[in-house]
């Protein structure tokens, strides 16, 4: 079963139909009446299916040398994830290994990575979550616990107490068993607000809420360890108050701990580590290519990625709604011929959980923003452009940084320009114009490395250190890198082309044991759980392998 196309809509256009939508019934408060002539059915729909795949299997046998796995989805609601993780668990299960699911069940009181400002808890969503996720597990066989299942309410409400009496101070570096349950309660607080400034009072209260949530977790992941002794954990965040704090505890106790997430890059494909993706690529460089260049078809194949990304045909860059800009009219509208030099900086989500523990020159996103401003002021006869992250409109950051430029500003000078994020301008189009390009540590200054523009990266990049970038470390150093000489450096374009191979195309598992035609017409692409089994999909193969033994992944 694959996947199907509107023969009339580009995917660019259901994309934006679907906000539409979205954005009616958020207005219109009738979420609950669609859930309920719509989803409910669509799920007993899939229900049917998984019952017809069960039935058309033989029976499972038990390996008894078989590994024990831990699945903490949390959130299993009728979805894409939950047949993703369910498939991985159910392929493992089918191999001889003992999985076990561990969800919400409704316990917890926060959704980190769901629930927002705009969004907040609500009780249809929790209530989908709760049903369809224990009826899945119980249709398709898989065990399952909740929180509950190790944790009471007078537990609970003993560590709201305790919480609630502790300075914020305290509840910032809290830590709890040996987990920085503090440190992981602060990604969710600032996860939740999206960039929002809010009054102190509304923050604290889910910060609060979030380190209930984190110590809790921490709580059930110390039970579980002992009950289940698990061999290894699957996780799809390693951050977060859930997430990070199980993830914390587990390898703090030598338990192997696997994080996968959906490919981003490129649609329909899975993505282990992402944390620790310039390791993972140090690793696959020198053992697995013995630092071998790409052959003329890795060159094709990565050409043909880049092409794509680039006019916005796939993956994350397909959300943005890009126009397609003439060079003549780009270079009239930023006045690129009256410049000694144009100078782009692509700012980041600031609110973005990955940009944690990637500062360096700065303490963060809004400094480097403000101080490079500062920096060009000075500097007339050089332009400075800011193209404000488009993620900041697609996933509606409550302030972004163009308000706070606004804020800080009264006005700027005619040699500093800023592209709003509600902008249509394909960043991609602007690279002809570039002699030096400015990043925190954003995908684009990859890209902009491979087309030979000078790159300055002030953050801690996935591609920090690779030799193809000029890495900063202090104010000064960037205000003389910016400033100086600063041509292309040595073999930078092989380089850059070697991490993107392995970024944009190795580390891309197609998920192609799912076919997903649209969330009411979603599952398992197979017709018996025989097609679960080892030598059936290659890369379900891969990914079962992974969690199992380790290795370098990407050497498929």
């Amino acid at each position: 079963m694959g996947e199907t196309k509107s023969a009339f809509l580009s995917e660019e256009e259901q994309k934006k139909i679907e906000i539409f939508f979205k954005k009616i019934l958020d207005a219109f408060h009738i979420k609950i009446f669609v859930y309920k002539m719509l989803i409910l059915p669509s799920q007993q729909i899939a229900l049917h299916r998984i019952r017809r795949i069960i039935k058309n299997s033989a029976p499972l046998t038990k390996n008894i040398s078989g590994k024990k796995i831990v699945f903490h989805p949390i959130d299993a609601r009728y979805g894409l994830h939950a047949y993703i993780e369910g498939g991985i668990a159910k392929a493992l299960q089918v191999r001889g290994h003992e999985v076990k699911m561990l969800i919400c069940g409704g316990t917890l009181k926060t959704c980190p990575g769901h629930f927002t400002i705009k969004k907040p808890r609500n009780t249809w969503y929790c209530e989908n979550c709760i049903s369809f996720s224990r009826k899945f597990y119980e249709t398709v066989g898989l065990p399952y616990v909740t929180y509950g299942d190790y944790t009471t309410k007078e537990e609970i409400e003993s560590i709201t107490k305790k919480v609630n009496k502790m300075s914020m101070k305290e509840c910032r570096s809290l830590v709890h068993k040996d987990v920085e349950v503090g440190f992981h309660a602060f990604t969710s607080a600032d996860r939740y607000f999206i960039g929002a400034i809010i009054e102190e009072e509304q923050y604290n209260s889910v910060f609060r809420s979030e380190l209930i949530t984190a110590i809790i977790s921490t709580d059930v992941a110390e039970k579980i360890l002992a009950d289940e002794k698990p061999d290894i954990m699957v996780n799809s965040h390693g951050c977060y108050s859930t997430w990070g704090s199980f993830s914390e505890l587990f390898l703090k106790k030598d338990i192997r701990v696997c994080i996968w997430g959906g490919g981003g890059h490129k649609k329909d494909t899975l993505i282990f580590e992402r944390h620790d993706i310039a390791d993972c690529y140090t690793r696959y460089y020198k053992e697995a290519r013995k630092k071998r260049p790409l052959d003329k078809n890795e060159e094709e194949e990565l050409k043909s990625f880049l092409d794509d990304r680039m006019t916005g045909v796939g993956g994350d860059t397909s959300l943005y709604g890009f126009s397609t800009d003439k060079t003549n009219d780009l270079k009239k509208m930023f006045d690129i011929d009256k410049y000694k030099k144009t100078y782009v900086l692509f700012s980041n989500l600031p609110w973005d959980v990955s940009l944690l523990k990637t500062n360096k020159g700065f303490k963060d996103v809004y400094e480097w923003v403000s101080y490079t401003i500062e920096l060009f002021k000075e500097k007339p006869n050089l332009q400075l452009v800011i193209k404000i992250h488009p993620s900041e409109k697609v996933y509606e950051s409550e302030k972004t940084v163009m308000d706070y430029i606004n804020e800080k500003f009264d006005s700027l000078p005619k040699n500093i320009k800023i592209i709003p994020p509600t902008s249509d301008i394909n960043p991609y189009s602007l690279l002809p114009f570039i002699d030096v390009g400015i990043v925190y540590n954003g995908t684009i200054g990859l890209e902009m490395a491979i087309k030979n523009i000078p790159v300055v990266a002030t953050g801690i990049a996935p591609y920090s250190e690779k030799g193809f970038t000029y890495d900063i470390s202090t104010k000064k150093e960037y205000s003389d890198v910016l400033f100086g000489d600063i041509p292309t450096l040595p073999n930078q374009v092989d380089l850059a082309k070697s991490f993107a191979h392995f970024y944009f195309i190795k580390s891309l598992i197609p998920r192609s044991f799912i076919y997903c035609n649209s969330f009411l017409d979603l599952g398992w692409n197979i017709k018996s759980l025989e097609d679960f089994k080892e030598g059936k999909n290659k890369h379900l193969d891969n990914i079962c392998n992974y969690i199992l033994y380790g290795g370098i992944y990407q050497d498929w």
